[in-house]
């Protein structure tokens, strides 16, 4: 009679366990379904898409009109035009990390090469730099868009990353024009625990749009009176003008 009844017990045991083990199996997948369903619908592509839109995007780039606006010491991966303009929005605005991830690598693999920094020897003296945004508007876009893509350009050319410069809130560069932004001038500054981390370096300033170039020149200007031997940049996409 005993061991009956502990066989018993042990079976429903057996068929409860069994039982919560499926409706938990059967839970996750549903969450994580979910959970792509809304990636999907904020970001209208999945985390395994990144690195095709981000590729996709750039293929669709004409070689000859990117080489127009690159100098010697500017490297871009194309114009801010769609897709590409649509991907750079999204890490921005809709906080998809991992195509600025995508777009750093990217951009870390054609910088090496225009700017002769490939080689482990000439790499040494090298350091990359994020053009910073504000602190409250990282607040409130949620995600710094900038360190993120040169945080996945330094990983990739296995540079260092100095976070050195920092920038004073003000209005957003899309409502100024040209001499709105020149005017905006001490908007850089250099933090002072990094003084020695840029003194004597060549830095590659890393950013997502270049629209006039007065952000990256103030920036190259901060950069140069603190010691630094050589500026180049190199961004995601530059506005044609």
């Amino acid at each position: 009679m005993n061991n009956s009844i502990v066989q018993r017990a042990l079976a429903w045991r057996a068929q409860g366990e069994e039982y919560l083990f499926a409706r938990a199996k059967t839970f996750f997948k549903h969450m994580l379904d979910w959970l792509e369903q809304c990636e999907e619908y904020f970001l209208g592509r999945g985390r395994q898409n990144a690195s095709r839109a981000v590729h996709g995007a750039i293929d669709m780039q004409s070689p000859d009109e990117v080489a127009k606006f690159e100098t010697a010491d500017v490297c871009c991966l194309g114009l801010y035009t769609l897709p590409l303009s649509e991907i750079v929005l999204a890490v921005k605005k809709q906080r998809w990390s991992r195509a600025g991830t995508a777009l750093g690598k990217v951009l870390a693999r054609k910088a090496s090469i225009q700017f002769g920094v490939h080689d482990c020897a000439g790499a040494q003296n090298w350091i990359v730099v994020p053009i910073p945004t504000p602190f409250l508007r990282r607040v409130m876009r949620g995600i710094d868009h900038s360190d993120i893509i040169a945080s996945a350009f330094a990983n990739e050319l296995r540079f260092p990353l100095r976070r050195a410069l920092w920038q004073r809130f003000g209005r957003t560069q899309k409502t100024l024009n040209r001499s709105g932004r020149l005017q905006r001038l001490q908007r850089f500054a250099l933090r002072r625990w990094h003084v020695e981390s840029v003194l004597g370096k060549s830095v590659i300033l890393v950013d997502d749009i270049r629209t006039t170039g007065a952000t990256l020149s103030q920036a190259t200007q901060v950069l140069l009176h603190a010691g630094a031997t050589r500026v180049v940049a190199a961004v995601v996409c530059m506005v044609e003008k």
